[in-house]
């Protein structure tokens, strides 16, 4: 039998985020072999003879995936207590 990885232990494997394993998949969908399937809308188990060509794909759009996976600017808002200057 065949072992199969799910996206995130394939992610953990190639130390990526899981976005960047899915948007391969999801690219590579009609390339991959038969070992390589998608069960249960989006979950995919992926064979081992499919983890270099991923890891191929991620290589050549490195550049595109990391615009991609950039934060966004973190919006600080502070609040400012106003004080009564009265003497009591």
């Amino acid at each position: 039998m065949t072992t199969r990885f799910s996206i995130s232990e394939l992610a953990e494997m190639l130390h990526v985020p899981v976005s960047y394993i899915r948007q391969a998949v999801d690219a590579l969908a009609n390339d991959l072999t038969g070992e390589s399937f998608v069960f249960q809308d989006r979950n995919w188990r992926i064979g081992p003879s499919d983890v270099k060509r991923i890891q191929e794909w991620i290589v050549e759009h490195q550049d595109e995936l990391a615009e991609v996976s950039r934060p966004r600017h973190r919006r600080v808002r502070s609040r400012r207590v106003a004080t009564s200057d009265s003497d009591d």
